[in-house]
């Protein structure tokens, strides 16, 4: 590290140092679960097509059964739609809970030992800082969370979407009005826009950070080339 980096550090009580460290280190352990969320789309977008998938498979065999057995399609309708809807539920809440444990099973906070030491600490941890690295898995972390956040609305739109036009159909045997899919599709992403409101906006709020992130990076690394070429 460059003569010009340890006068930047002088420059701040060790407090106020350890403190700012702390947040910036604080930051990239978040972008290390960022980055372990886009590695887990490929299994939540499975996890979600396998739910899709067996719902599918229920509604065919319920349909058969009338052919096959005789019995009363209208009896069966109930069943159909309660399956379809514990099938979707349990994919979707096994797709989120993966997707958390492995975010979870990301390890932090292992800097916290060097930000211990006080200055000379820091000093450590910025010459292991790899800055490339970070700018990429921050592209990354953003990437991620844009994909993992249009796969969980997809998801609710699916989930909402089967029992309601099930519940179209069933009404339609009942009432003999034909309601149009577009219509049932509409109506599912409204709800699911409404239910997911506070979720997309505080998604994009930490977008917005990560954002801020990058470029308060990208001026951190500028000045601390600058100091080495200088000194």
């Amino acid at each position: 590290m460059g003569k010009h980096q340890r006068v930047w550090c002088c420059c701040l009580t060790e407090e106020k140092l350890g403190k700012k460290m702390e947040e910036f280190m604080t930051a990239l352990d978040q972008v290390k679960k960022y980055r372990q969320l886009i590695n887990s789309l490929a299994d939540f977008a499975l996890i979600i097509v396998a739910s899709v998938i067996a719902v599918l498979s229920v509604n065919i065999i319920v349909n058969l059964l009338p052919v096959l057995f005789g019995y009363d399609p209208i009896q069966l309708n109930p069943i159909n739609f309660l399956l379809s809807l514990v099938l979707l539920l349990s994919g979707l809440s096994a797709g989120v809970l993966w997707v958390d444990r492995k975010i979870a099973s990301v390890r932090t906070g292992e800097w916290k030992s060097s930000l211990n030491e006080g200055t000379p600490g820091v000093l450590k941890l910025l010459q292991e800082l790899k800055w490339e690295t970070i700018f990429n898995d921050i592209r990354l972390a953003k990437l991620g969370f844009v994909l993992y956040g249009f796969l969980r609305i997809l998801a609710y739109w699916t989930l909402i979407f089967i029992p309601l036009a099930i519940l179209s159909a069933f009404l339609q045997s009942i009432i003999h009005t034909s309601i149009s899919l577009i219509v049932v599709l509409m109506i599912a992403l409204i709800l699911v826009l409404i239910l997911n409101r506070n979720d997309l906006i505080k998604r994009h709020e930490q977008i917005g950070n990560l954002d801020s992130l990058l470029w308060e990076l990208r001026w951190f690394d500028s000045e601390f080339r600058r100091a080495d070429f200088k000194a």
